[in-house]
């Protein structure tokens, strides 16, 4: 079924190659019928999106056809498949990117987000958010009440990858813990932190505008790694950065844990001393499973704040600025399309 006034017609921004991006007229997505269509309200502006517009790639997906970027992103169900109740329309929701092939061994499993087949809304292979409308499996839109924002809405999926972090960090109860990098993903890894009951909330941060932000999250802030104190229960690395990953496990106490979620080179030196006679364990993070409840209860019980980390908007025919006219104080570039 469908809502009323939907066009035919609609507008997306398609990246066409390095630094060639612009706003195309394209159809409005037809629906299977187990698939909602959502009108997209914001859209989050995420690292990768960067590197996608820079150099025409990020890590190992690569752009070779013209692709509509954005896998942050919300909006409202204005029509629904035949398999698809029709209450739905209406429904605000915020949009989980990921879509596994669930009959994959990894996903069988519970941990659908190592599934390699799996397609990825905003990446090569299957256009993204930062369009007037997007077809998407009804599983994949969660429904959120009225008192979670559009832009907070945009931020599940950068929440979520924090989420992954925190709990592969396995924190008991009055935890020490260091993150590096006080971007979006390490400022929502503070929050998670703090929920999680950990006793010392530690971040480094080159960015004097980002630690006073961390400050006010009630971490402890510092410049550098040096600075900062060690003996913790994880350090959780967020930046990505080759000399940060290495030297942050000599922060880490026996038996402690190390986590990486920033995406950088493909190659990473480790001080196997200290992983080997220390027994530290260290974790990857690939992206979330099963999030998306946890982290709209979270925004909607006031347990996480990210409206406040929105640093700029724009709307959607100045969308191009996220990329063009970069802001040195950004936190959260959101998108606003609806």
């Amino acid at each position: 079924m469908t809502a009323a006034h939907i066009p035919t017609q609609m507008r997306a921004w398609v990246l066409h190659g390095p630094e060639d991006i612009r706003i195309d007229e394209r159809a409005v997505p037809g629906i299977g019928p187990s698939e909602v269509l959502v009108r997209v309200g914001s859209v989050g502006v995420c690292g990768s999106d960067k590197h996608f517009y820079q150099h025409g790639r990020a890590s190992s997906d690569v752009v070779t056809e013209p692709v509509v970027l954005g896998h942050e992103f919300g909006g409202t169900i204005v029509a629904v498949g035949e398999a698809v109740d029709d209450s739905r329309i209406g429904e605000r929701v915020a949009v989980e990117p990921l879509v596994p092939d669930w009959t994959s061994r990894e996903a069988r499993a519970g941990r659908y987000n190592i599934d390699p087949s799996q397609k990825f809304f905003g990446v090569p292979g299957l256009d993204g958010g930062l369009a007037e409308y997007v077809a998407v499996p009804q599983g994949n839109a969660h429904a959120i009440p009225d008192t979670v924002s559009d832009n907070a809405a945009a931020m599940v999926e950068t929440i979520s990858v924090a989420l992954n972090g925190v709990e592969k960090a396995a924190l008991p109860i009055g935890a020490q813990v260091l993150i590096a990098g006080a971007g979006p993903v390490g400022l929502f890894v503070a929050q998670l932190c703090h929920a999680a009951g950990a006793g010392r909330v530690g971040i480094v941060e080159p960015n004097s505008a980002r630690r006073e932000i961390a400050a006010k999250l009630g971490c402890e802030a510092f410049e550098s790694l040096d600075d900062a104190f060690g003996d913790v229960h994880a350090f959780i690395e967020c930046t990505g950065v080759e000399t940060v990953r290495h030297d942050g496990f000599y922060k880490v106490r026996p038996g402690g844990r190390v986590v990486f979620i920033g995406v950088g080179g493909d190659d990473a030196s480790v001080p196997m001393s200290q992983v080997i006679e220390r027994e530290i364990t260290l974790h990857g993070v690939m992206r979330y499973a099963f999030t998306w409840p946890t982290v709209i209860g979270m925004l909607a019980n006031g347990n996480v704040d990210a409206d406040s980390l929105v640093s700029r908007e724009l709307n959607f025919d100045h969308a191009v600025e996220a990329w063009t006219d970069p802001d040195a104080g950004e936190i959260k570039t959101v998108i606003r399309v609806g």
